[in-house]
């Protein structure tokens, strides 16, 4: 007698679909060295050393949201950072496009 393989379950709670979102979870962790795949979500001038700090010795990822920051101000930010945790961080950065070039003809 043949037998009929089940139907996979296209569901995202299924079980094969959260075992493998575990599993990728599992692989950023031992990557960076994390205990918890938990990620800072950084915004630009709201990222205070001391909350990266929590966020790093908590067992996740630290960030920096370094859009209104100068170079020196980055460097001091990691140089806090580095004093109270040895844990991993992020530095976001924004590059925007240019302004776009006016056509007076078009407007």
């Amino acid at each position: 007698m043949d037998t009929i393989a089940a139907p996979r379950d296209p569901s995202p709670m299924s079980p094969a679909s959260t075992r493998a979102a575990r599993a990728r979870a599992m692989e950023f962790c031992a990557r960076f060295g994390l205990r918890l795949p938990i990620l800072q979500a950084p915004m630009a001038s709201a990222s205070p050393v001391a909350l990266g700090v929590a966020v790093a010795n908590g067992g996740g990822m630290a960030g920096l949201g370094a859009l209104q920051m100068s170079p020196a101000e980055i460097a001091a930010w990691a140089e806090g950072f580095r004093a109270g945790s040895n844990g991993a961080f992020q530095v976001n950065l924004w590059a925007p496009d240019p302004p776009p070039i006016r056509d007076a003809a078009r407007e």
